[in-house]
């Protein structure tokens, strides 16, 4: 079994304002240290992605919920016979394409 590397230092370019909001925000105490801060920006772009991708926050919301009480039904969020039938075609098509 491989161990888990250990994370490596990643330099990251803020404008001016962004690095000053960032700097005071650490100052007043939201954040223990400016990394902490960048990690927390990270996090909440990552969470508004995954809300996006999902349809909505409440949607969201409620796979998390489920998720972490077990209780998933994929098909409430994947049509998987839509989705192979979609992938089906894709393939068939590029199969039956005239190849030059």
């Amino acid at each position: 079994m491989k161990k888990p590397l250990p994370p490596a230092p990643v330099v990251v370019a803020l404008s001016s304002d962004d690095a000053a909001d960032l700097k005071a925000r650490v100052e007043r105490g939201e954040f223990a240290s400016l990394d902490e801060a960048v990690a927390a920006e990270l996090a909440e772009l990552n969470y508004r992605r995954a809300a996006e991708i999902m349809g909505g926050n409440d949607k969201l919301e409620r796979f998390l919920d489920e998720l972490e009480a077990e209780a998933i039904d994929t098909k409430d969020y994947v049509d998987a016979e839509d989705f192979f039938a979609d992938l089906r075609a894709s393939l068939k098509q590029r199969l039956d394409a005239p190849r030059g």
